[in-house]
């Protein structure tokens, strides 16, 4: 009996005991579940992590209290590069170490600050560029892409530790490295260089593995799944120019690429644009994912191209998801161009959905502004010489080529993973491009050299004629301005080499000559004799070139704009959209940023150059248009919830962290060359946080 009432106690004990046991695991679960919501994940790397999915779970700022977004402070590190035809861009995500915001800056320096107010801690000058397009955070030091290796610098002062490598520097003998962001997996450094991909031990810095990809470059940034132990990237076309390379036996070029993270050997590759001659890369990292099909779960890279392709990869099979929706598209594939190989057919990859297409309408877009008859004559003028309305057209010294997609489609920074909607978010370019193919001198053809050249010559009137008349837009070398890719209505043909055209040659009549210079501001005459003069200083200097193996062609490409300096094609001009995981469809488009025009009007959607950031707050961000706005919308239908306006255009992706109890969006400000900016440039961060007063 008593033994009875000792059991029975016991097991009311006992169960007394586990409904403590289980309120104290609820009550920790819960706090971890509000730890890994709220206070969630730190930015370690400049894509947030290696899955490159630019998400945060962080859920403070969220659709209910979007409105009360508010500047929290600015860092502006007060560098106003001088203009010389070129300003880059700070391209750099900041990372967040969980006690410090790390930062570039245009003039080479890195920068620690407090990240409740963005006061510089310290700052170290290193070899530029620094971190051009991101920094990794690893055991209290910072990872650096520079000029003369991988720095690693301490967290706590900013100074070089020289307990890794050669006096902190990783791959100082390598002059190519690239200035994308690296990766540490197993005590091991791995580095994408602009032609190679290479892993190094820590701290000694010694190669274990280099794999060599023949040309092809990593322009932005590589992906890591450590499940399958497995480094992905895209890579861009052979050369940069696009008139060379195309008889590379391993060609890595214009692909994404699988390689064993221990040993460097390639697991698989695909290729997307065949002897790349139009500049269509693939770009962005990889994003990382998952994929539910028949009951199974699949870890699977989105990998994206300038063509609108999208590529996904089923990580452990090493193979196409979706391979049956794979098409070849036959193609023109006569190059008009010696030693130039083209191929007879392209991919065209239908699911998930294509972003773009390249073919450029030139009809419709005149039809568009058939009322406006100074701009329609003016395109027609323009594109006089064009080929256009099929993709993948072969380049010829004959004529230029319009299209779409030098741009993206799908630019450098990439696409967000939203995990909250099952989607990948990317923002997209959707502007016109003119190439046009020249002859240029090889080498450096001097003055002195020209010089030489006229004595002897029974006609010299032709060059005196050139001097006084064409010099002043054609240039001293006769080269014209159309190297130039972003600013300004270049269109100035290179005059080198013009008297081998046939088809097209603006010196057989005055009648020709003067309608090629119909849009010339600087007006003025030239009569026949002169002509003739000008056609005999040509032709005596173009044999000069080739005689002496001084005439090579070259490719250049512009924004195909109107009179006015707007892109020639209905807008928008740049998108944000949305792919659905589960089914491969884009759920939603919508315009991206806003072009002001003419008599203070204004269109949706321009050129954009920066990313997407996605959080656990049913919200993204997006930032990199020339209007210089931050925006947050509503990933379910693309709505946008908020915007505020910077002193610069972004040009890197926003990233998030917590800290001090708030959540804050960071975002650099920059502006730079790809907006066609010349002096508004600027070298800034901005922070923003919810402003508890409106609470």
């Amino acid at each position: 009996m008593i033994l009875k009432m000792i059991l029975k106690l016991n097991s009311q004990i006992y169960k007394q005991l586990l409904l403590v046991m289980k309120k104290i695991f609820l009550i920790q679960f819960f706090f971890v579940s509000i730890s890994t919501l709220v206070y969630g994940d730190n930015w370690h790397t400049s894509s947030g992590d290696y899955d490159s999915s630019k998400y945060s779970s962080i859920n403070q700022i969220n659709k209910s209290n979007i409105n009360k977004l508010d500047l929290a402070w600015v860092y502006r590190n007060g560098y106003i590069p001088e203009y010389h035809g070129y300003i880059d861009n700070n391209q750099s995500t900041p990372i967040f170490t969980g006690t410090s915001l790390i930062v570039t800056s245009l003039d080479g320096y890195l920068i620690s600050l407090d990240p409740s107010s963005g006061v510089e801690k310290w700052r170290t000058k290193l070899e530029s560029p620094v971190g051009r397009r991101g920094l990794t955070y690893f055991d209290k030091n910072i990872f650096v892409p520079t000029a003369r290796g991988i720095a690693v610098i301490k967290e706590n002062n900013g100074e070089l530790n020289e307990d890794y490598g050669s006096k902190g520097l990783i791959g100082s003998n390598n002059k190519s490295l690239s200035f994308v962001p690296p990766i540490i997996y197993k005590n091991n450094l791995l580095v994408a260089h602009n032609q190679k991909f290479e892993s190094y031990s820590l701290p000694v810095g010694e190669t274990n593995w280099s794999l060599d990809l023949n040309g092809a470059r990593i322009w932005s940034g590589f992906s890591f799944d450590e499940d399958n132990k497995t480094i992905i990237f895209v890579t861009s076309n052979l050369v940069y120019g696009l008139i060379g390379r195309t008889d590379i036996k391993n060609d890595f070029s214009n692909s994404v690429v699988l390689i064993d993270a221990d040993t460097g050997k390639v697991r698989c590759k695909f290729k997307d644009t065949i002897h790349d001659h139009w500049d269509l890369d693939m770009v962005g990292n990889p994003v990382i994912t998952y994929h539910h099909k028949n009951q199974s779960t699949i870890k699977v890279a989105y990998a994206f191209s300038k063509t609108g392709n999208t590529f996904v990869v089923d990580i452990k099979k090493c193979d196409l998801f979706y391979k049956n929706f794979i098409e070849k598209i036959k193609t023109a594939h006569h190059s008009p161009i010696p030693d130039q190989t083209y191929s007879k057919y392209q991919f065209s990859i239908k699911k998930p959905t294509k972003l773009m297409d390249l073919k450029y309408n030139l009809d419709e877009y005149l039809n568009f502004i058939k009322q406006d008859r100074k701009k329609y004559d003016f395109i027609k003028f323009k594109s006089r010489r064009a080929k256009y309305g099929k993709n993948y057209i072969p380049l010829s010294l004959e004529n230029d080529v319009i299209m779409y997609g030098l741009h993206g489609g799908p630019e450098w920074p990439g696409a967000s993973l939203d995990k909250f909607n099952n989607q990948i978010i990317i923002s997209t370019n959707h502007y016109p491009w003119i190439i046009r193919v020249y002859y240029f001198p090889k080498g450096r053809v001097l003055r002195q050299k020209v010089r030489e050249f006229f004595i002897g010559i029974d006609t010299p009137k032709g060059y005196y004629i050139y001097i006084s008349k064409c010099q002043s837009c054609h240039g001293t070398r006769k080269k014209g301005f159309y190297e130039s890719e972003f600013f300004g209505d270049g269109y100035i043909p290179s005059l080198n080499g013009i008297s081998l055209l046939d088809k097209f040659n603006s010196l057989n009549t005055t009648k020709e000559f003067n309608y090629s210079h119909k849009y010339n501001d600087r007006k003025f005459e030239i009569n026949n004799k002169d002509l003739v003069s000008l056609k005999k200083y040509f032709s005596n200097r173009d044999k000069y070139l080739i005689e002496n193996n001084l005439l090579g062609i070259i490719a250049a490409w512009q924004p195909f704009l109107d009179k006015d300096g707007l892109y020639a094609s209905k807008p928008p001009y740049g998108k944000i959209i949305a792919i659905n995981i589960a089914n491969g469809k884009i759920s939603w488009q919508i315009p991206f940023g806003e072009k002001e025009i003419y008599n203070n009007k204004k269109i949706k959607g321009d050129m954009n150059f920066g990313g997407i950031l996605s959080t656990a707050g049913d919200i993204f961000f997006a930032t990199g248009t020339p209007d210089k706005k931050i925006r947050a919308y509503n990933p379910k239908n693309g709505q946008e919830l908020w915007e505020s306006e910077l002193d610069y255009a972004g040009s890197s992706s926003p990233m998030t962290y917590f800290y001090n109890n708030d959540q804050y969006i960071i975002i650099n400000a920059s502006g730079g060359r790809f907006y066609g900016y010349k002096k508004k440039i600027g070298d800034s961060v901005y922070a923003f946080k919810l402003n508890k007063k409106l609470e």
